[in-house]
């Protein structure tokens, strides 16, 4: 029967020692940024070594002696774009491709020994999320393997002896086991906290699992919460909310663990409304939390922010933000969603400010809610975010600011609440940072007073799986759109349990707004099926190639 190994006995006689005999494929240049393809040897597999695939990028002049070693997605490769963003953000950075071969592979990618074949993703089978054998006959030790000969590989071409670290998805996994290995001044994994054997079990959901030997094989020296004790650097967790992927309600477990010599030093931030992206926020704290660590600048962080729950003297249901003392305050900020415990359904929105200290919010909850979450930001004037911990409370009985049920999911006072960014991947650089609020949605002035909510990304909503919001059986679908052109809108209700996409399109006429009104029947599947209802768990995006808004958006 296999051993349960542990992040220490996995790796502890990983040999990294053997030489590189790296080769430089091609150099191409554009726009002052040299992006060099390589190739060099990893480690040896009993079938042969493994010839890992990567591109080094860095300015043509001045190159920075700083580097960063991003790891992408398991089921992406290396990105010309997210290499070019750290490049002009002042680093020299290496990217690896740990895909390996894939059935529409163009050009260059990592080549894995016969006997370690699982290791390409479209290969991996149940070795990618169970460990039948043993945690070294894993996807993830050849990742690993992967990023322990790219450090080396980077750290010899930079003549250093540290590094930055920054892990994407399934990088970001990777990332957390490369932490405890040393030579990384910090660790950045986006969207990646671990709990991949908890997956179906919601945090919140009451449902406890029962594990087998198996299942604590794979926690024990594959889960990324087990790596977090030995982390050997500071850490800065990037977490997006409504990600199917990533469970963010249980990202905070893993902070919590970190290796207490590193934990002061470590930061957690969510980026809410983006799609299961990060935000422009977050990508600012990422830079400035590499050069506070990588380029040893001085760069104030403050400890995370707090968060407390309860109903004031007027018995309004309030928030208040409890801050370090530390650092001079920009910004003060409450997020709440109600009754979800999926949390990819959650609709986010942000809290009313109350009067006086900057730091108490009313939580206008509806009347019936019973479960509440809540997280905070504060953003200081150096431009830094650090965030709470997702707060839950359950509640009973009616506060003073409870609200009853509405049937309007959003009109323009609502500002930008109810609505994220639909359409993440195209505008966002390599489909999971955002470096521009632009893209987000905003209101605008459409003419002659009139307001609604934009967005280039499109528009997207959960607000329906709100019990305040949602629908009966009969409802009808009504709101208001302005398109700047002639176009013609595209519809969709993607149902959250199976995945299905139910599609609608109207004609829209450009420069006036008009009104539409839509049942159930009129969106369709591909196979022509209609949707059956709107009281179903649905997410509602609206896209649109001219330049449109909406108000209004509500149940008849």
């Amino acid at each position: 029967m296999p051993n349960i190994l542990t992040p220490i006995s996995l790796w502890k006689n990983f040999d990294d020692s053997l030489p590189l005999m790296d080769v430089t494929l091609e150099i191409t240049v554009k726009d002052g940024i040299a992006y060099e393809s390589v190739r060099f040897l990893g480690r040896e597999s009993g079938a042969g070594r493994v010839s890992v695939y990567g591109k080094f990028a860095r300015l043509q002049e001045n190159p920075s002696a700083s580097g960063v070693l991003v790891i992408p997605d398991s089921c992406e490769t290396v990105d010309d774009a997210v290499l070019e963003m750290f490049v002009r953000g002042g680093y020299s950075a290496l990217m690896v491709d740990i895909r390996g071969q894939c059935p529409d592979c163009r050009g260059e990618h990592t080549v894995y020994p016969e006997d370690v074949a699982y290791a390409n993703y479209f290969n991996a089978g149940r070795r990618l999320d169970y460990c039948d054998d043993s945690a070294d006959k894993t996807a993830w030790y050849e990742w690993v393997s992967v990023g322990l000969y790219a450090r080396k590989f980077l750290l010899q071409r930079l003549g250093v002896q540290s590094a930055g670290l920054i892990g994407i998805r399934d990088g970001g996994e990777v990332a957390w086991k490369l932490a405890h290995a040393g030579s990384f001044s910090c660790v950045v994994p986006v969207c990646a906290a671990g709990w991949r054997a908890y997956r179906g079990y919601g945090k919140f959901g009451g449902d406890e699992p029962v594990f087998d030997e198996e299942r604590h094989r794979f926690i024990a020296a594959v889960d990324s919460q087990s790596y977090a004790p030995y982390v050997m650097c500071p850490v800065l967790m990037l977490c997006s909310t409504n990600d199917p992927r990533f469970d963010y309600d249980r990202a905070y477990d893993t902070f919590s663990r970190i290796n207490p010599q590193y934990a002061p030093d470590s930061v957690i931030a969510y980026s809410i409304k983006t799609n299961a992206c990060i935000g422009e926020r977050s990508v600012k704290d990422m830079f400035m939390f590499l050069d506070k660590y990588v380029k040893e600048r001085q760069v104030f962080i403050s400890k995370p922010a707090e968060l407390s729950i309860s109903a004031d003297e007027q018995s309004n249901l309030v928030a208040r933000v409890v801050l370090d003392g530390a650092g001079e305050v920009e910004d003060v900020g409450v997020f709440m969603a109600e009754d979800c415990l999926n949390p990819v359904m959650r609709d986010w929105v942000r809290a009313r400010p109350a009067d006086g200290d900057g730091k108490t919010f009313y939580l206008d909850v509806y009347e019936k809610t019973s479960v509440l979450f809540a997280i905070c930001y504060v953003t200081y004037t150096n431009g830094f975010t650090v965030w709470s911990k997702i707060t839950v409370k359950k509640l009973s009985g009616t506060f003073r600011n409870s609200r009853p049920k509405s049937s309007v999911m959003y009109s323009s006072r609502s500002g930008e609440d109810c609505f994220s960014i639909a359409d993440s991947y195209g505008r966002s650089v390599g489909g999971i940072f955002f470096t521009d609020e632009r893209f987000f949605p905003a209101v605008i002035d459409c003419g002659n007073g009139l307001k609604g909510i934009c967005s280039p990304c499109g528009l997207a909503t959960y607000r329906m799986n709100s019990p305040r919001y949602m629908p009966s059986s009969d409802s009808v679908l009504k709101f208001d759109v302005f398109s700047e052109d002639e176009s013609v809108m595209e519809l969709s209700m993607t149902s959250l349990s199976d995945g299905e996409i139910y599609s609608a399109k109207i004609g829209l006429v450009g420069g006036v707004w008009q009104t539409v009104v839509l049942e159930s029947k009129l969106f369709k599947s591909n196979g022509g099926k209609s949707l059956a209802d709107f009281a179903e768990r649905l997410l509602f995006s609206i896209r649109c190639p001219s330049k449109f808004s909406v108000n209004n958006v509500m149940w008849l």
